[in-house]
């Protein structure tokens, strides 16, 4: 019966440990434009308290917000679209699948407070 246990134990550890994960996502071979439009995103967060936009970009290590070209074009009426364009790429080789995080102002853009904003980046993987 104890032999029985231990042929369960190492069926079920082997069976976790061959698992593998699938993950639906496009793959880029070149992250910083698509045609006439802004690149792509991993994510971005427009926050309404502190009046900030942050975005989640593709990075080899060495992605900095410098690299970054911000294209803001007004509405009307206090509504502005903002767009990011990837002026420097990134040549390091660490492995950030999680992408880099980066944050602007209102301020740092000159969008005025309680603006309406619209990121113009698709988001993909």
């Amino acid at each position: 019966m104890k032999r029985i246990g231990t042929l369960a134990l190492a069926a079920t550890t082997a069976a976790m440990l061959s698992g593998c994960v699938i993950v639906a996502a496009d793959v880029r071979d070149d992250w910083s434009h698509n045609g006439g439009d802004h690149g792509y995103l991993y994510g971005a967060e427009i926050s309404e308290r502190s009046e900030d936009i942050t975005i989640l970009a593709h990075s080899n290590g060495c992605t900095e917000k410098e690299d970054f070209r911000v294209e803001i074009d007004r509405r009307g009426d206090d509504r502005y679209d903002v767009g990011f364009r990837r002026i420097e790429k990134d040549f390091c080789k660490a492995l950030v699948p999680e992408g880099k995080r980066m944050t602007w102002t209102y301020a740092e853009l000159g969008i005025p407070r309680h603006a309406t904003v619209m990121i113009t980046n698709e988001v993909g993987r």
